[in-house]
Formats: C-alpha cells, sequence, structure tokens
C-alpha cells in the first residue's frame, strides 16, 4: 500500500504537469497581448478547439506524435518541456518544504508550498518569455514581488526569512540592477539591459531575502556569460558579435534564484569552508 508521502508527492507532479499545461497558455498568449482566458485552448495552425483527451500534460503530446490532431501541424517542443518542467519544479518544491525541519504542521507545508510553487512557477513563465521575446511582462514579476513579501510576513519563520528581509532585498535587488543599467549607458550611450531585470531582481529579492542577491547575481551573471560563450559560434556565422548581441539575462537570474532556493544551505556550506580556510 502506497505511503502518504508517496502518494503526495505524485499529486504534487501531476499538480505541477497541469499547471504547466496552463503556464504554456500564459508563455504563448501573454507577449502577444491575448487573454490567457479565453478562448479556449486551440491550434494556432487551423483555430481547432483542442479536446480534453488532446491536452492531458505531457501524454498528449506523446499520443499525436507532436502534431496537431486536426491540422496535423507540428506542436512546439516547448509545450512538454514546460509541462515536466513544472511537474519537476513542484515535486522539489514539495521536498523542499516538507522536510523543512521549521515548518510544524502539514498545513504550514501545504500553505508554504502554494506560495513557492506560484514562484518557481512566475520563474518559469518569466524565462521563456524572455529567451522567445526578450522581455518580462510586469503583470507577472510586479505582483509577485507583493506576494513574495506577503510569504515572509506569513510563512517566513519557517524558511528563516523575515518581512524585513524581504522588503530590503525587493529593494536592494531593484536598485542593483538600475545601477548597473545606468552606469552602463553612462559609460557607453547604449542600455545593456532592460528595466524588466531591476523588477525581476526585486521579485527575487522579495521570496528569498537580502541575502540571495550576491549568490543570484553572481550565479546568474557567470551562467549568462557559459550561454553567450556557447552561443558565439552561431552568432560569429550569423556576422553579430558578442558586444551586440542581445542576450537575455532574466533566465539566468530566474535559475539562480531557483539555485538558491532549493541548495542555499550547501552554498552557505561551501562559502564558509572557504572562507575558514
Amino acid at each position: 500500500m502506497p505511503s502518504i508521502e508517496g502518494l503526495l508527492a505524485v499529486l504534487a507532479v501531476v499538480w505541477g504537469a497541469v499547471w504547466g499545461s496552463f503556464l504554456n497558455v500564459v508563455i504563448y498568449r501573454l507577449p502577444r497581448g491575448q487573454s490567457v482566458l479565453h478562448p479556449p485552448s486551440h491550434c494556432p495552425g487551423c483555430n481547432a478547439r483542442i479536446a480534453w483527451y488532446q491536452n492531458i500534460p505531457v501524454l498528449s503530446y506523446i499520443f499525436l506524435g507532436g502534431r496537431c490532431g486536426r491540422c496535423r501541424e507540428a506542436i512546439s517542443i516547448r509545450y512538454p518541456l514546460v509541462e515536466l518542467t513544472c511537474a519537476a519544479l513542484a515535486l522539489a518544491v514539495w521536498r523542499h518544504v516538507v522536510y523543512n525541519p521549521y515548518i510544524p504542521s502539514l498545513e504550514a507545508a501545504v500553505l508554504s508550498f502554494v506560495f513557492l510553487f506560484f514562484f518557481v512557477l512566475a520563474l518559469t513563465a518569466i524565462t521563456f518569455i524572455d529567451l522567445e521575446h526578450l522581455i518580462i511582462p510586469n503583470v507577472i514579476s510586479l505582483p509577485s514581488v507583493v506576494v513574495g513579501v506577503a510569504f515572509s510576513a506569513v510563512f517566513g519563520q519557517y524558511h528563516r526569512l523575515s518581512w524585513l528581509d524581504s522588503v530590503v532585498g525587493a529593494a536592494a535587488g531593484a536598485l542593483v540592477i538600475a545601477l548597473v543599467i545606468g552606469g552602463y549607458y553612462l559609460v557607453t550611450r547604449r542600455q545593456g539591459m532592460g528595466w524588466g531585470d531591476a523588477k525581476l531582481m526585486a521579485m527575487l529579492g522579495a521570496f528569498l531575502g537580502w541575502k540571495s542577491l550576491p549568490f543570484i547575481l553572481l550565479a546568474g551573471s557567470a551562467q549568462g556569460i557559459v550561454y553567450a560563450l556557447a552561443s558565439w559560434p552561431a552568432m560569429k556565422a550569423q556576422g553579430t558579435g558578442l558586444r551586440l548581441a542581445r542576450i537575455p539575462f532574466g533566465p539566468f537570474l530566474a535559475l539562480a534564484g531557483m539555485e538558491w532556493l532549493f541548495f542555499s544551505d550547501d552554498v552557505n556550506a561551501v562559502l564558509t569552508r572557504w572562507f575558514a580556510l
């Protein structure tokens, strides 16, 4: 007979996959100025409405062979990728809260899960939208700052995060990116980063606190540099150098934020050993 722990883990995975399916709608429609609620899911090629049995996360993509059931137009691999990502993140968040020794009850764990899953869901949407459109929608980042402060005020005691840590983190996160934008413009007379990155940093600081910001900036920058270097041959073939390339920074900030969420204890332990030497 399956354990309660195993059953809840499975439910978390299903929950994540279902929300991943909705997130695909958000990722496609929001940058295009379309409603995420109406009309119902449909094929962007032939506009045929997608039946419920053709909209089962991951499985429908496999059964349909990655094509629309009516017009047979190819479906982007992004759809199952987002659903799998959200399923994995839901499980990771659930394990993160259920094994947290500071959380006193199942109810507190479930509520913490809801807040933190909203956080990683928002980061996932921002990542895929920024990769494709080079924008970070205010409608995602700005409300998330408020949600992050509310999370810290109500549940921060279980996550070693005070409401003041959250407020300072939001303000400092936005300020540091604003200073980078301003400094870069003064030197080059060009805008190197978008203001969406400042709002994303405010969101990360609100959920994770000000202590997370140095790691997020360093890890996000390092991972962005690795991506840029890996992309350099393709840029060179297109006649675009690294200096003029438009590389989104949001996905790497989001990735670093998730890394801090799940591995901050390990990061702090490594830094402690380094500085102890």
